[in-house]
C-alpha cells in the first residue's frame, strides 16, 4: 500500500505538505515562465538565436507538472493517481462532456453565420485549421495540439489540483475568484511573444481579464458540474483554443468568448455562488477529493 511521504525528513517536503497552493504556484510559474523565456528573447530581441514560434505551447507544462510534482510530495504514488483519477471516463455524467464539447462548437456556429452576414464570406477549413504559432495545419492536428498543450497542462494543474483546495476552505466563487488571479498572471510573458496578445491596447487587456474572470467561473462551473471530471474541462478549453486561435476572422474569438461570458452568467444565476454547479443551487451534494483525502464543496449537476 502507497503512504505519503516522510515530510518530517526533508525540510523541503514539510515545506511543501504545509503550504502545497504556494508551492504549485510557485514551481507552475518557474516551470512556465522559463520555458517561455527563450522565445520571449527571440521576440524582443535580445539575442540572435531564432526560436520557433510553435515553442510558445511548451510553457503550458508548468501547471501539470508542478502538479503531478506536488501531489507527489504531498501524496506519494496515492496523492499523483487521486490527481490523474479525474481523467477517468467514468467520473461525472457523460452528458457534461457531451455539453463541454458541444458549447465551443455550437458558438463556432453562431460565429459563423456572424461572419458570413459582416464579411460577406463562411470561414473556411483552412482558415480554421491553421493558426500562426503551429508549423501545421489540418483541424484534427492542431485541435490535438491545444488538447494536449493548453488543455491537458493547464487544466490538471489550475482545476484538478488547485479549484479543489480552494474550494475546501472557500465557496465556490471566491475560490474561483483567487484562482483567476495567478491564472492571469501567469500568462504575463505571453504578452511579450505573442502577437495578438502584444497588440492588445490597454482596453483590450481589460477585456481580456474580464474575460478570464468569467472564464474561469465557466470552468468552476463546468469542473463542479461533471462531478470533477477533467476530461470536460479540458476538451472545452482545448477546442475554445482551436477556434479563438485560428486563422478565420477577428469575429470568431470574440464570439467564442461573449457566448462562455454569458454561460458563465447564467451558471451564476442557476446554481448560486456557494457551490457553483448543476442548475440548481440545491443539488445533491457530492465530495470531490484531492490527493490529501479532503473533500471540496461541489455538487453533480441534475
Amino acid at each position: 500500500m502507497d503512504r505519503p511521504p516522510d515530510t518530517a525528513s526533508s525540510p523541503a517536503r514539510r515545506w511543501v505538505a504545509e503550504r502545497p497552493l504556494l508551492a504549485y504556484f510557485a514551481l507552475a510559474f518557474a516551470i512556465s515562465w522559463l520555458l517561455w523565456l527563450p522565445v520571449v528573447a527571440t521576440v524582443q530581441g535580445w539575442w540572435d538565436v531564432e526560436v520557433a514560434r510553435w515553442w510558445h505551447y511548451s510553457g503550458a507544462a508548468g501547471p501539470i507538472v508542478a502538479a503531478v510534482a506536488v501531489s507527489a510530495l504531498t501524496g506519494g504514488g496515492r496523492g499523483v493517481r487521486a490527481l490523474l483519477a479525474q481523467y477517468s471516463p467514468r467520473r461525472g455524467s457523460p452528458r457534461w462532456l457531451a455539453f463541454a464539447v458541444g458549447m465551443p462548437v455550437a458558438l463556432f456556429g453562431v460565429a459563423a453565420v456572424v461572419i458570413r452576414l459582416v464579411d460577406g464570406s463562411w470561414p473556411t477549413y483552412d482558415e480554421l485549421a491553421s493558426t500562426d504559432n503551429l508549423p501545421f495545419s489540418g483541424v484534427p492536428l492542431v485541435l490535438l495540439a491545444h488538447v494536449a498543450t493548453y488543455g491537458l497542462g493547464e487544466e490538471t494543474g489550475w482545476r484538478g489540483f488547485a479549484l479543489p483546495r480552494l474550494q475546501s476552505d472557500h465557496g465556490a466563487m471566491r475560490a474561483t475568484h483567487l484562482l483567476t488571479i495567478p491564472w492571469a498572471l501567469w500568462h504575463i510573458p505571453t504578452f511579450f511573444e505573442n502577437e495578438s496578445m502584444m497588440e492588445m491596447s490597454p482596453f483590450e487587456i481589460g477585456g481580456w481579464l474580464a474575460g478570464l474572470w468569467m472564464g474561469a467561473i465557466f470552468m468552476t462551473w463546468l469542473y463542479n458540474s461533471s462531478g470533477g471530471s477533467l476530461l470536460a474541462v479540458v476538451a472545452s478549453h482545448g477546442l475554445y483554443n482551436l477556434f479563438s486561435a485560428s486563422n478565420a476572422s477577428s469575429l470568431l474569438p470574440m464570439i467564442e468568448t461573449i457566448g462562455v461570458i454569458a454561460v458563465a452568467i447564467v451558471a451564476i444565476r442557476l446554481a448560486g455562488t456557494e457551490n457553483l454547479t448543476g442548475f440548481t443551487p440545491h443539488g445533491r451534494r457530492q465530495q470531490v477529493r484531492d490527493d490529501r483525502g479532503k473533500a471540496s464543496r461541489c455538487r453533480p449537476g441534475r
